[in-house]
């Protein structure tokens, strides 16, 4: 967690611009950077890092960033990033929303799709860049967030601004790696905790559908456990199981897979159970076939159960 401060001021003045756009895109993601003064550029980024999770602090003069179609196509880095504004007031738009956020304030953005932010005077932010591989999200649950202003001084949001003070205190100190894991994965579950406070409110689900639910929960475990079984367990059949769940947004399969896949990755993350094989994970939730776990689990989390457990 060493902390590294990068400052326009200490180089020649002629070197300013270079510097601080070099600076940017190596402590970010790749971003057109576009200082909004005719003058010298001056800006300063704090940088750090907990367990992989890259930590930042930016002020600078008046600018315009933006992540491009081009910047995105040839990127290797996938982050789901949280922008606090601590000065000045800042445009953000991404996915055709447009958000704006003052003093107090956040946004959610996503650096594998484009991005653009406009400060309109000198600004300062905390940003936390989280490794999307990391976080039990979706891609729907992701993308229906981002360019949308959190108040971070009410609800689930009011968590985030003492995290992120408490985490500058904390960098420079010789914390323990299992100690960095663990404030790592309490980032990723404030993450989590956001993205779905922000995901409009689905209508109630329908009786059976929630009995099923319930049903698949309880033998998630068994590795025969399929629509027919779910639709006996419920009285109805099995072409209006099918239904209901289409109407869901999702099939029976698929919410059993999910369902299987979320405990795994939990698991996974787990002190406790290092020293259960990443097969036997898989059995512990209903997958006992180890290939196929593993293809299922990167398909969605975008990395191995190894890796994942590894990180």
């Amino acid at each position: 967690m060493a902390l590294v401060t990068l400052d326009t001021t200490t180089v020649a003045e002629t070197d300013r611009l270079d510097f601080w756009r070099s600076t940017v895109c190596d402590q970010f993601v790749p971003l057109d950077v576009r200082p909004s003064t005719g003058g010298l550029v001056s800006g300063r980024v704090t940088a750090a890092s907990v367990a992989g999770t890259p930590l930042r602090r930016i002020a600078s003069v008046p600018h315009r960033f933006d992540r491009t179609v081009r910047q995105v196509r040839s990127a290797d880095e996938d982050f789901l990033q949280i922008a606090l504004a601590r000065r000045g007031r800042t445009l953000v738009v991404q996915d055709g929303r447009e958000a704006v956020i003052g003093p107090g304030e956040f946004v959610i953005y996503d650096s594998s799709r484009p991005f653009t932010f406009v400060t309109s005077d000198c600004f300062e932010y905390q940003v936390c860049l989280h490794p999307k591989g990391a976080l039990p999200l979706s891609a729907a649950e992701t993308a229906a967030v981002t360019a949308i202003t959190f108040d971070g001084r009410r609800g689930i949001g009011a968590m985030l601004p003492p995290l992120l003070s408490s985490l500058n205190r904390a960098i420079g100190d010789d914390v323990p790696e299992a100690a960095q894991e663990a404030v790592a994965r309490t980032i990723g579950d404030v993450f989590v905790a956001l993205v779905r406070s922000a995901v409009p409110a689905a209508a109630p689900e329908n009786l059976h559908v929630t009995r099923a639910r319930g049903f698949i929960r309880e033998h998630i475990a068994d590795r025969d456990l399929d629509p027919a079984g779910v639709a006996a367990a419920c009285a109805i059949s099995v072409s209006y199981l099918h239904k209901l769940f289409a109407e869901e947004g999702t099939t029976v399969a698929g919410a059993i897979r999910e369902e299987r896949l979320q405990g795994a990755w939990a698991d996974l993350r787990r002190p406790e159970l290092a020293h259960v094989g990443v097969g036997a994970i898989g059995a512990r939730w209903g997958m006992p076939d180890p290939a196929a776990f593993s293809r299922a689990f990167r398909t969605r989390f975008g990395r191995s159960p190894k890796a994942h457990r590894e990180s």
